[in-house]
């Protein structure tokens, strides 16, 4: 039994293991968006001396914007083996064999959506995004305004506005998505209906995703450049009243819908989403968009169990938002845990946290000095995979 990369020919083999691990229905439909994805992603599995699939795992090569820097990572997906293989290991072969060649890729972060977020904590991910679904009461719908300026139409998803204002508006820790994502989004979202806001000047500054069905409302996505975008959207889902009697609006926790709605005691249930990983500690330090002062230097020790090369110590030097990075012998000033180090560099929580819990430990002027260079926006996700 050997790790592979998974060709053509076992194609069907990976398509029949992923229908059985996730209960779902053999059809044309399903193998046409799971060749279309098998086409954009790579596929690595636990295969037999006489080439039966065990196990497997895909990576999908994504970008993503940190702080407005555009960093590569491997979407983690499609983990699956069956029940009669569980608790051998191979899920775990899999893992660190993936990380290995994330790296070898560049990717250097990853992103999952975990079916148990303790799973995939002791690999290393760490929850980094966190969803918000509002529910609504019919006396707590948005309420139409007449008054908005601008236009608010009904358009097809490939609208190339909608693109358009994702690209503009898709903040830190969103994808930078690719046509060939667009793509498959289109196929995601062909039983659904899209709607543009453009302001009086006539600029796309917001977009809607969405279905009703049963007279209930419920948004896939929700893009918008200002406040006015997001007016506008919620008075065109306060505009359904007549024909809906619930309604659901999902969006990131960094939005803090609540602030804006008319009451803001609507039922809101947060959730983790998905969680993240540094990949590569060194390469990810050296790209970081750190804020700007005066130069700072830091021996920061890292725990990654799963990841040796980053099992290290690394000198740390800023200047100027640009950091330099590479292993040091030195006695280190800051230690804590890949997962520590990921969920503070993308801004999961405040600092102060990650201190009060006794996650970062070391000097703690020198812990201040690290924490305060570091961008305070909260990261956010919209996509799925």
């Amino acid at each position: 039994m050997a790790i592979q990369r998974l060709t053509d020919k076992q194609f069907e083999q990976a398509v029949l293991l992923s229908c059985f691990a996730f209960q779902m229905s053999d059809s044309e439909e399903l193998r046409t968006r799971a060749k279309k994805g098998w086409e954009q992603s790579v596929t690595y599995g636990e295969v037999t001396d006489n080439g039966e699939l065990l196990a497997k795992l895909e990576v999908i090569p994504f970008h993503v914007n940190v702080f407005g820097t555009t960093m590569r990572m491997g979407g983690i997906a499609g983990v699956a083996s069956y029940p009669e293989q569980r608790r051998r290991g191979l899920i775990k072969q899999l893992i660190t064999h993936s990380l290995k060649e994330m790296r070898q890729e560049g990717q250097i972060l990853s992103y999952l959506a975990p079916f148990a977020v303790g799973f995939y904590r002791k690999f290393g991910w760490e929850i980094a995004f966190n969803e918000v679904t509002y529910t609504f009461e019919p006396s707590q719908f948005p309420k139409p305004d007449p008054t908005i300026e601008g236009q608010m139409q009904r358009v097809p998803f490939t609208d190339q506005r909608i693109r358009h204002v994702y690209n503009e508006n898709a903040s830190h820790g969103m994808l930078v998505r690719k046509d060939s994502w667009w793509e498959r989004l289109e196929h995601r979202y062909s039983g659904t209906q899209s709607a543009l806001y453009t302001n009086e000047a006539g600029d796309p500054v917001a977009y809607i995703v969405y279905k009703v069905q049963g007279r209930h409302f419920e948004t896939e996505e929700m893009v918008y450049k200002d406040a006015d975008g997001l007016k506008a959207l919620l008075s065109f889902i306060g505009q359904h009243d007549s024909m809906i009697k619930t309604a659901e609006i999902t969006t990131t926790a960094s939005e803090h819908l609540d602030y804006f709605l008319p009451d803001p005691k609507t039922k809101a249930e947060s959730v983790p989403y998905f969680m993240a990983r540094i990949v590569d500690v060194e390469a990810f330090l050296k790209e970081f968009p750190f804020a700007k002062s005066s130069d700072r230097s830091f021996t920061l020790q890292i725990e990654d169990t799963y990841a040796e090369w980053n099992n290290q110590t690394f000198a740390v030097s800023i200047k100027e938002g640009q950091g330099s990075c590479g292993v040091s012998s030195e006695e280190p000033t800051i230690s804590m845990s890949i997962q520590t180090l990921t969920s503070l560099m993308l801004g999961y929580r405040r600092p102060s946290f990650y201190l009060q819990q006794g996650l970062i430990k070391g000097d703690h002027e020198a812990i201040k000095r690290f924490v305060s260079l570091i961008p305070g926006d909260e990261p956010a996700l919209i996509d799925f995979f």
